[in-house]
C-alpha cells in the first residue's frame, strides 16, 4: 500500500512523509492517530482528509481529484 500512496503524491505533486509511530510515538497524540495504518492529507496547514486502517486507493485518489478540481 505504502508504494501505491507514493505514486499517488507523485501524480498529484505532493510531498509524502512516511512516519513510524513505534520510533515517533509523539506523532500519535499530535495527529490523533491511535491505530495504523493512517493517512492523513494537508493542503495549506488544513487537514483534508484523514482515512485510517482499512481505505481504498481509488477512494483516496477520486478524493483528491475532486478537491483539486474545487480548488481550481
Amino acid at each position: 500500500m505504502l508504494s501505491r500512496i507514493e505514486s499517488l503524491a507523485k501524480k498529484y505533486k505532493g510531498l509524502f512523509f512516511s512516519i513510524d509511530i513505534k520510533k515517533y510515538p509523539q506523532v500519535t497524540g499530535e495527529f490523533m492517530i491511535f491505530v495504523t495504518p493512517a493517512l492523513l492529507v494537508y493542503y495549506e496547514k488544513f487537514e483534508i482528509i484523514k482515512k485510517i486502517r482499512f481505505f481504498p486507493i481509488g477512494e483516496i485518489e477520486e478524493e483528491l481529484h475532486r478537491f483539486i478540481t474545487n480548488i481550481e
